[in-house]
């Protein structure tokens, strides 16, 4: 770790006079500052580099105190020496571990790869922001202020530009993949209609993205109408300065921390930390509420009902997965690619079990389509045995195929969407509960006309619960295939086909079998607690249909 940064008095504050009177004498005091910056090594380029390469204090840092402060305590400030010690130091890999033209844009070979000196080691300010030789000669000129950029692209213009430059790898030696991963992932795809949209941008648009979280920061796409995806600079503080409750740096440099459990503090969850419950006209259905379902508090639990929430303590929500969302995620794996050459994995695609080419050795499907299939073989389960909850990767599967098909078994009974148009249809185009609700009670179904739509129904509230659960059923599901929170989705999916049924049992038929076994098992056992009408109708059906009314919203 570099020193501390100093405060050096620049060279326009030369002299200053202290006069003492007392006792006839007087006293003057004279003070010699050094100049603020040093002549550039590359005096062509205009890169300064250290002001002092021994102590670590950039030139920049002379002025900028804070961010220098901030800065050396990152992975940037002891870059070179990391290569260095690395085992692994190429003359090729010093580009990302010096200041160069890397990150900033210029075109010739500049700082570093045009003097080979110590000023230039490490990743410091210039590296991003470009030369800052005009901006401290004449400090007050706005045009010469070195402004970075944070577009992040594998385009000709922008391949040397931002986070990219380095944080991707086309080299023999694959080991920051990064760019090409994030570029795979929903984060690196730029959908135009929401980002466009000024409430939906905060989530969906890397400028209004970086306001919410960082507030407004200089930066060359700032105030331009040129629509960003989620990028680098969303999650991650270039300039490392976000701290814990404790006052410890977070790791990675990231904006937020990844291990709080509290969906306002975490990282993640700023964003998926939506729509996670249900609404009298909330005809959309979820939006972003992985967040909530992880720690269990998502859905729509009819009254008098709830589940044991005991059961999550030991799920990927709880402490038994200390980085949550990152946990599983964000994993590291290491293999070849089809070549044969040594890759890395880093887990920016954000496929929790990302797909294999061929499983031993590991060979990454670097195409990050994720689309193979879920078994064994096909993938990497190595999220799911790392913490050590899944002995081994056959249990992992095991766990979510079976889950899966209980879970859809649950949803095939309230709604199969057989045109797949995201929308419930009546009875018979769709089936199930809850078009055959839409085709006998319409009303509860109607998000759009008053005084129905200012109602929350038994039926509104399943098909939320529906939609949240299924893959293909609402724009932005969860999509977890149920792993996020498979308790808190057995709760949600049992509490509504029971509550249904307790509502609508007149023209509903009863589950399978199967489906009413595990309702009635859950109740008796207490794990999903329903009011008594609702019991009744679960564990005596027939005892109970007699007695039961048809919603007052038909």
């Amino acid at each position: 770790m570099h020193a501390k940064a100093v405060r050096i008095r620049p060279l326009f504050l030369v002299l200053a006079a202290l006069t003492l009177t007392g006792l006839g004498a007087c006293t003057d005091t004279v003070y010699r500052d050094r100049p603020p910056f040093n002549t550039p090594p590359d005096a062509a380029s205009g890169f300064l580099g250290y002001y002092d390469a021994s102590t670590g204090q950039t030139t920049c840092g002379n002025c900028h105190v804070g961010q220098q402060g901030d800065w050396s305590q990152t992975k940037h400030a002891t870059a070179w020496n990391t290569l260095q010690s690395s085992g692994f130091a190429q003359p090729f890999c010093e580009g990302c571990h010096s200041v160069n033209s890397r990150g900033n844009q210029p075109l010739a070979a500049v700082g570093y790869d045009s003097v080979k000196t110590e000023v230039y080691h490490d990743v410091q300010c210039e590296s991003c922001h470009g030369p800052g030789f005009k901006h401290v000669t004449n400090p007050s000129v706005d045009s010469t202020r070195p402004i970075p950029s944070v577009n992040i692209d594998t385009a000709i213009a922008v391949a040397n530009n931002s986070c990219g430059a380095c944080h991707t790898d086309n080299a023999t030696a694959k080991h920051h993949n990064y760019l090409k991963e994030w570029l795979s992932s929903r984060h690196g795809k730029l959908n135009a209609y929401p980002a466009g949209i000024a409430s939906c941008a905060g989530c969906h648009e890397g400028k209004a993205a970086i306001l919410r979280f960082a507030g407004n920061r200089s930066y060359q796409e700032n105030g331009t109408t040129t629509l960003l995806p989620q990028n680098c600079v969303v999650c991650h503080d270039p300039h490392g300065s976000a701290k814990d409750a404790q006052g410890n740096v977070l790791p990675g440099q990231l904006r937020y921390p990844i291990d709080s459990p509290d969906l306002t503090l975490n990282l993640c969850t700023q964003c998926h930390n939506r729509q996670g419950d249900a609404t009298p006209s909330g005809f959309r259905g979820p939006h972003g509420a992985q967040g909530p379902v992880l720690f269990g508090t998502a859905g729509y639990f009819p009254v008098g009902s709830s589940y044991d929430t005991t059961a999550i303590l030991s799920s990927h929500g709880s402490t038994a997965n200390p980085k949550l969302c990152a946990g599983c995620h964000v994993n590291r794996l290491t293999g070849v690619d089809t070549a044969g050459n040594s890759i890395t994995f880093s887990g920016h695609s954000f496929h929790p079990l990302p797909c294999l080419q061929q499983k031993s050795p590991p060979v990454v499907d670097t195409t990050f389509a994720n689309t193979c299939a879920f078994d064994a073989p096909s993938r990497s389960w190595a999220s799911c045995t790392a913490s050590g909850c899944h002995a081994t990767e056959a249990i992992a599967v095991q766990r979510l195929t079976q889950f899966e098909a209980e879970k859809n078994g649950y949803i095939d009974v309230l709604w199969i969407d057989v045109n797949q148009n995201k929308a419930v249809d009546a009875f018979p185009t769709d089936s199930g509960y809850l078009p055959k609700i839409k085709l006998n009670s319409p009303n509860d179904l109607d998000f759009v006309n008053p005084p129905f739509s200012t109602v929350l129904t038994a039926a509104k509230g399943a098909l939320f619960n529906t939609q949240l659960a299924g893959e293909a059923l609402a724009s932005h599901p969860d999509g977890s295939h149920g792993v996020h929170n498979p308790f808190l989705f057995r709760a949600l999916l049992q509490a509504s086909i029971a509550d249904l049924l307790a509502t609508y049992g007149t023209f509903l038929p009863a589950p399978p079998a199967p489906i009413m076994a595990a309702i009635q098992n859950a109740v008796r056992s207490g794990q999903l607690r329903v009011a008594p009408a609702t019991e009744k109708m679960v564990i005596n059906p027939d005892a109970a249909r007699t007695g039961t009314q048809v919603s007052s919203h038909r």
